[in-house]
């Protein structure tokens, strides 16, 4: 997903839309329950995380989790993606735990 094509996707996705605007095949396009967060990889530097959460501000108040690259990681392949999973798992759980979960914040995974 590009930074425009998320400007556009993830808002109609906070709103509702069942058949939000995609340039990819990927996912499995079951639009049937509202997002409890938006989970941006490693990819979108500040600016571009900015000009998404620019364009989805105040629809539905959720948590933007971004990715932080001053954590170790391990190299790409099946084992990073295990840690990226493990490390956003926690994160969701401890954000639910403090009520952080309608708060239209970034946290860092």
């Amino acid at each position: 997903m590009s930074t425009d094509s998320g400007a556009t996707q993830i808002p109609a996705i906070l709103k509702g839309e069942q058949s939000p605007p995609s340039d990819s095949a990927l996912g499995s396009k079951d639009y049937s329950r509202l997002p409890v967060a938006v989970i941006l990889g490693a990819a979108f530097d500040d600016a571009a995380a900015d000009v998404m959460m620019k364009a989805s501000a105040g629809i539905r108040p959720l948590p933007w989790l971004r990715h932080d690259k001053t954590k170790p990681s391990p190299p790409l392949g099946p084992e990073y993606g295990k840690a990226m999973v493990l490390r956003i798992k926690e994160l969701l759980a401890q954000l639910e735990k403090e009520g952080k979960m309608n708060e239209e914040k970034v946290h860092w995974y």
